[in-house]
């Protein structure tokens, strides 16, 4: 059945349809009748909508229930196409002339796509069979006379309208991308203001504009929501900024003052923390009205009294260092955890009502200080549960040639863990993140293995058979060179940042020196598990993109 907005309404259409089909032209006349007296700004009782369609009036005490006339609007609309749809009307029966949407569009002038909009505001259209056979929507002369009589300022706004041009689109998109780039403004903004420049609807130049982003996503002026897509000047200046130049050069460069760079920056830095959300594990507490009293501005529990763990003995020392942090008590990890998550919750509603356009240097501090409270609390956790890590692989791994690859795996298990982690049901952390760990465990070392298995070079056996001479290979000049040659070649089809960290740890350009992951992961403000995962991937993808290169530099 078609979505009616009334339950009264739908009932009343249903019962409709089992009446005798002999009623349903007068029905449907009745319908069209009724339609041209309602308004859609007051609000009609249900037996009054009963008495006009049915002429029959109830007996006994009226119904209490209204129908809003907007919604009854709607709900006659689609009565009278249901009815005449199941009832296959031909077009004869009607009795008056009737005209198809393309028909009508012509004779009044305006697009099929308006006629379809003011079939919303009360243009009458019902389903009949035409002489050829074919069920199609009819309007009869009748309901075209009365809709233009009542509706006759829009039917000559609609008749006056003309179609954009090319040149029209062309201008109304060159303005939006002026505005952007001078002022970044939402879509309605933009549309409003370039309405008024050019005399179009505001309608039709936001249509235009989203029809032009939806073509064009490469220069797209807009996101989906209708917030101003970043410019090629805004992204000039955020390079400018990353590489080092200060506010005081950049603005000397692009003409402009110190405080327009700043907003710029702010801008920008503010829509790429939004493109990845801040997920948070919600408590009932966090919407106290006194959350901020229960859970920041209390006193961290105390810390064990207990002595460090000694480490153990086989370890290296750098895994020996994560020993020197005591381990948390109970009380200390659910207070981290709802501090944690707390602050997330509030730094997530602080996006919800910031807005690019209207960003200031306030609320974009207030940003950055609870996102500065999160990541020192994101490391405290981690950094008092990474021998975890170390315990799980050891006792479910073991050790092997790759051990520190595995630590780095559950390290990234870890860092879910705290993400995902509820601490108001009352387990501890070490129970969570080890299962955790364990489960990509299981996944991930079964497939390290197999890869092992499968890529074995079968050359070991020839190998022990060489003699072990402690004489310096022979590799000519030449071979060594184009090696060089093909490893720069292979760093050119690396992402730059991905090509920036292989060069800088390995010392590859001339005359530089080797620069450690961690001093990596200072510079480009991320930790130095991160560099040396995206270190291994680009290892990875050299690997694939010089194994046969390097392989004819030495046969040929």
């Amino acid at each position: 059945m078609p979505r009616f907005y009334n339950r009264d309404m739908q009932d009343l259409a249903h019962q409709l349809t089992l009446s005798p089909r002999r009623l349903r032209v007068e029905q449907l006349h009745h319908i069209e009748d009724l339609l041209s007296i309602v308004s859609t700004h007051q609000t009609y009782p249900f037996d009054f909508v009963t008495y006009h369609i049915t002429k029959y009036r109830k007996r006994g005490p009226a119904t209490a229930a209204m129908v809003p006339g907007r919604a009854l609007v709607r709900d006659l609309l689609t009565m009278a196409e249901m009815l005449s749809r199941r009832s296959n009307i031909a077009l004869a029966e009607l009795g008056e002339d009737c005209k198809t949407h393309a028909e009508l569009a012509s004779e009044l002038k305006v697009s099929t796509k308006t006629i379809r909009r003011w079939r919303d505001r009360g243009l009458l259209g019902l389903r009949v069979v035409y002489p050829d056979g074919v069920n199609r929507l009819a309007f009869c002369r009748g309901t075209i006379d009365r809709f233009v009589e009542k509706n006759r300022e829009l039917v000559e706004r609609g008749a006056a309208f003309t179609q954009l041009s090319d040149k029209e689109r062309d201008q109304i998109v060159a303005l939006a991308r002026k505005l952007v780039a001078e002022n970044p403004v939402k879509l309605h903004a933009a549309a409003k203001q370039i309405a008024e420049e050019t005399g179009r609807a505001v309608e039709t130049v936001r249509y235009t504009l989203r029809r032009f982003d939806s073509a064009n996503p490469e220069q797209a002026l807009f996101t989906k929501r209708g917030d101003p897509a970043r410019c090629e000047r805004h992204e000039a200046i955020w390079r400018c900024r990353q590489a080092g130049d200060s506010i005081e050069s950049i603005a000397a460069a692009f003409s402009c003052t110190s405080d327009e760079i700043e907003s710029v920056l702010r801008v920008v830095q503010l829509e790429k923390w939004q493109t990845t959300p801040i997920e948070y594990v919600y408590n009932e507490l966090f919407g106290a009205p006194n959350a901020d009293r229960l859970i920041v501005n209390v006193a961290e529990p105390a810390a064990s009294s207990a002595p460090l763990q000694k480490s153990p003995k086989d370890l290296p020392p750098y895994l020996r260092s994560l020993y020197l942090t005591p381990l948390l008590t109970r009380e200390q990890e659910q207070d981290l955890f709802r501090r944690y998550n707390y602050l997330k919750f509030k730094a997530a509603n602080m996006f919800k009502r910031v807005s690019a356009d209207s960003l200031t240097a306030t609320q974009f501090d207030a940003i950055e200080l609870s996102r500065g409270q999160i990541e020192v609390l994101r490391q405290r956790i981690l950094q008092a549960n990474l021998r975890l890590v170390v315990s799980v692989a050891k006792n479910h791994v073991g050790w092997s040639d790759n051990f520190f690859e595995v630590i780095s795996d559950g390290n990234m298990s870890l860092m879910r863990a705290v993400e995902k982690f509820d601490y108001s049901r009352g387990y501890k952390f070490s129970t969570y993140a080890t299962w955790a760990i364990v489960k990509n465990y299981a996944r991930s070392v079964p497939e390290q293995h197999y890869y092992a298995a499968r890529f074995v070079t079968g050359q070991d056996e020839v190998l022990d058979t060489v003699p072990d001479g402690s004489a310096a290979p022979r590799t000519s000049p030449a071979d060594r060179e184009r090696v060089r040659e093909l490893i720069a070649a292979g760093l050119k089809q690396l992402p730059d940042r991905e090509r920036e960290i292989v060069d800088q740890h390995f010392g590859l350009t001339d005359g530089a020196t080797r620069v450690t992951l961690e001093e990596l992961g200072a510079r480009l403000g991320v930790t130095k598990e991160r560099i040396r995962q995206i270190e291994k991937s680009a290892l990875a993808r050299l690997r694939e993109l010089l194994a046969p290169s390097l392989l004819d530099a030495f046969v040929s």
